[in-house]
């Protein structure tokens, strides 16, 4: 299946990638089920089918940080580099010219 067409059998994976663009930074695991929750109506099984399906084309990255005393790090999800960020900026293009 062609990368587009992996995209579009997600439908969650072209929120994802807007939400990404518009938040700018990288978002912690839980912020990002809160936040696509909140955004899109999305629960967690459609959430981790976008992220592994933008993980799989090399559209964002994931992170692993620790944070304050925590021993267990919490995974940071972003756009990856210049790929991830162009086909956010080319949906958000779409969603703008389609209303």
């Amino acid at each position: 299946m062609s990368a587009i067409g992996t995209l579009d059998e997600s439908n969650a994976s072209l929120r994802l990638l807007l939400l990404l663009r518009k938040v700018g930074k990288p978002l912690m695991l839980s912020d990002l089920y809160y936040e696509m929750r909140k955004h899109y109506g999305l629960g967690r099984r459609a959430v981790d089918t976008a992220i592994k399906t933008c993980l799989e084309l090399g559209l964002i990255k994931r992170e692993e940080k620790r944070i304050g005393k925590n021993p267990m790090p919490s995974l940071f999800h972003s756009l990856n580099g210049f790929r991830g960020k162009k086909v956010a900026q080319k949906i958000e293009e779409l969603v703008a010219f389609l209303g």
